[in-house]
């Protein structure tokens, strides 16, 4: 007697459930099974290969891939079909689309890709965070202490701020929608999905279907959202009072036994505070954050997502500034109510009392001590260790900064500052940052989101400041950091006494003056014949190229001298891939070439640097400036 074999079990390809061999749906996420989703191994798009699914939420199917060109891992996400049946939207699906993929926040999960498949299926390729959303965090820990609470969405509101300044609301903030991983210096959250919940908006009608079924998710919309308003970012501070309500306490500010009943108390009744609900002891500063962002006005809500932010990490600093740098997990005891002061705390208070103090004065009659400090500057907000909570520095502002107690007994303290270049073409900026007598202090200019620096300032050395004089910006967020240059075997320094000063600002255009950026050929800046141009070797590396913009016979070319640097001028001629280099003057003084009979015009070039060999010099100069210019051998 033949035997049969046994039917395999169904796999559902939206969220990986094995299912029974008679099932027509998928029991955990409710997916039809043997419908035309991807399966692993299939190809999206024509480059993204499917390697598993990921999960299933109310506007698409998520899956993480790999790009088969650069072996990539991202995720992808599919939007469900009913979304996609009108052309209206569609285009706002790419409206969307476009504008989330230019947010490039630490604490966003990044868009690199969307389009269309073949089979006319909307996609979405985001960066692939290896962790769980909120949500499962949630169910696994249960009521979490506010420390972590704080920790965690303090990351969120600077996300939320960032795209809040773009122009962008997201309207359906919620656990779901927070993925929780493991950075570097503990736990990070990233926020999805930014703009795509816009292709839910509308009115209550919309919203509630007639069975009751809420599409988007009743226990975080703001009062203004279910009236149907027009939303602004006060929306999304809402909610995020609703999560880190549900975070403190276990469970939403409001519940109900159908999504409608939820919806109605937003709008009518005020919850009651976190600290009579949640099981965990519960500080007065949770209790006001989360009640001023849960106000039924959003005009008596935080006004931006950065106030919110700040108050976040005041509270942090407040309990220890140690503290915070933990996961929360196993750690110490975040949101208990006591009060942990360190090293950096105590500069803080020390400094508050001050301006209490100052601020007393002035009353009596004493304005001009204030006015004399004041002009001073402002000071850092400590800690600043990270870029989703770096100091944000206005340009042309003087700020008082220490480097202060250690990070760890391998790492010292790290102060980050936002700078931004509100401007819509590229300039030149200028950062500095002065001296701590017993510190090498490193300065460096980093984009949001990248740990690598763009260019690092470290050509001074003990007690000495840094500069980078002409960098190059484009208009966009940077990132300015100062530490310490570490040394092997030792621990790294402290000191809560020497301030430094950090400043940058933008350069006004000046022909007299290289334009950066110009270290290679392809990127060389013209030169007259007989224009002399300034130029800087501004940070370890930086090599300036110019090429004659004239054809001309007997040409030689000259840089003059730069203190305590040993110049390099390298002379190329393209038209005969001929060149020649001129180093045999020494530290601080400047160098001449032989003449070249016939220039053509673009391709007669010199390359100026400084030659790192040279230990009686330095690799770069940030606070002078050599000449380079073209001559005929006649000295025209």
């Amino acid at each position: 007697m033949a035997s049969t074999a046994p039917d395999r079990p169904a796999l559902c390809t939206a969220c990986g459930e094995s299912n029974p061999p008679e099932s027509k749906f998928c029991g955990k996420c409710g997916t039809p099974l043997g419908s035309s989703l991807p399966r692993p191994g299939d190809i999206i798009a024509d480059r993204y290969r499917v390697v598993a699914p990921i999960g299933r939420g109310a506007m698409g199917t998520v899956y993480r891939v790999e790009h088969t060109q650069i072996s990539k891992v991202m995720a992808i996400k599919l939007l469900h079909r009913e979304l996609q049946e009108q052309p209206e939207n569609v285009a706002r699906f790419h409206r969307e689309a476009e504008s989330a993929s230019r947010l490039n926040h630490p604490n966003t999960v990044h868009v690199f890709d969307f389009g269309r498949t073949k089979s006319g299926s909307l996609y979405l390729v985001m960066e692939y965070v290896d962790g769980e959303d909120l949500s499962k965090v949630l169910e696994k820990a249960g009521a979490m202490p506010f420390g972590r609470v704080a920790y965690l969405c303090a990351q969120v509101a600077g996300s939320v701020s960032d795209a809040h300044a773009a122009g962008i609301v997201h309207r359906d903030l919620k656990p779901e929608n927070i993925v929780i991983g493991e950075g570097r210096d503990g736990e990070t959250a990233k926020v999805l999905d930014f703009g795509l919940a816009k292709l839910f908006e509308g009115n209550v009608g919309t919203q509630v279907t007639s069975s009751g079924t809420i599409v988007g998710t009743p226990y975080y919309m703001s009062p203004e959202q279910i009236h149907g308003q027009e939303l602004d970012g006060r929306s999304d501070i809402y909610a995020m009072g609703a999560i880190m309500y549900e975070c403190v306490v276990g469970h939403p500010p409001f519940e109900a036994p159908n999504p409608v009943g939820v919806l109605s108390k937003h709008l009518s009744e005020q919850p009651l505070r976190p600290s009579a609900r949640s099981p965990l002891s519960v500080p007065e500063e949770a209790d006001e954050i989360i009640m001023r962002c849960l106000q039924k006005d959003p005009e008596l809500r935080y006004q931006t997502a950065e106030e919110l932010r700040e108050d976040l990490v005041g509270y942090l600093t407040t309990v220890g500034a140690g503290d915070w740098r933990l996961s929360g997990v196993g750690q110490a005891p975040f949101g208990s109510g006591s009060r942990r002061v360190d090293g950096i705390d105590s500069i803080f208070r020390s400094k508050r009392r001050l301006w209490w103090v100052l601020g007393v004065l002035l009353l009596a009659g004493s304005g001009v001590l204030v006015w004399q400090l004041a002009t001073r500057g402002l000071s850092e907000k400590e800690p600043n260790h990270l870029a989703n909570i770096a100091t944000r520095l206005p340009e042309n502002t003087e700020m008082e900064a220490y480097l202060g107690q250690r990070l760890s007994e391998e790492l010292g303290d790290v102060d980050l500052f936002e700078i931004q270049h509100l401007g819509t073409e590229r300039r030149a900026a200028a950062v500095e940052v002065n001296a701590i007598p017993n510190m090498n202090v490193v300065l460096e200019l980093l984009r949001p989101g990248q740990d690598e620096p763009l260019i690092v300032a470290d050509s001074r050395g003990l007690g000495e400041g840094e500069r980078l004089p002409n960098v190059p910006i484009e208009p966009g967020k940077y990132l300015i950091r100062v530490r310490e240059q570490s040394v092997e075997g030792e621990l790294p320094t402290e000191n809560v006494s020497d301030a430094y000063y950090v400043q940058w600002r933008l350069l006004d255009d000046d022909a007299a003056f290289e334009r950066e950026l110009n270290d290679s050929l392809e990127l060389a800046e013209p030169l007259g014949l007989g224009v002399d141009r300034r130029g800087w070797i501004g940070w370890p590396g930086d090599v300036d190229t110019f090429c004659l913009n004239t054809d001309a016979k007997d040409i030689i070319a000259q840089v003059s001298a730069l203190a305590e640097v040993d110049l390099i001028l390298r002379v190329v001629d393209r038209r005969t891939d001929r060149s020649g280099k001129f180093d045999d003057k020494g530290v601080g003084r400047g160098e001449t070439s032989k003449t070249w009979r016939n220039a053509e015009a673009g391709k007669l070039c010199v390359e100026v640097s400084a030659d790192p060999r040279e230990e009686r010099g330095r690799v770069a100069q940030p606070n002078e400036t050599y000449g380079v210019r073209f001559i005929t051998a006649s000295g025209n």
